[in-house]
């Protein structure tokens, strides 16, 4: 079993840190690599996040909390 780890992207060279505003999606539920999963939001943007790879998510992180980019907020299991 692989684990792939949803981290906070970087979405511009002048963001530090963004706001994770929604989960499309529930820890358990399976998704398929490209399906949009959760969104975040910056000073400038909110943005839909898509799963880096297939599998089943378990999140770690919380909607409403602002994070550092590259922060861990969950896993993707294949």
């Amino acid at each position: 079993m692989g684990e792939f780890v949803i981290r906070i992207p970087r979405v511009s060279v002048a963001v530090a840190e963004a706001e994770v505003t929604e989960f499309l999606v529930e820890t358990g539920q399976h998704v398929e690599q490209g399906t949009p999963i959760y969104t975040i939001a910056t000073e400038k943007v909110e943005q839909e996040i898509e799963a880096g790879a297939s599998g089943t998510v378990r999140w770690t992180g919380a909607v409403g909390t602002t994070y550092d980019i590259g922060a861990e907020i969950g896993v993707i299991t294949s």
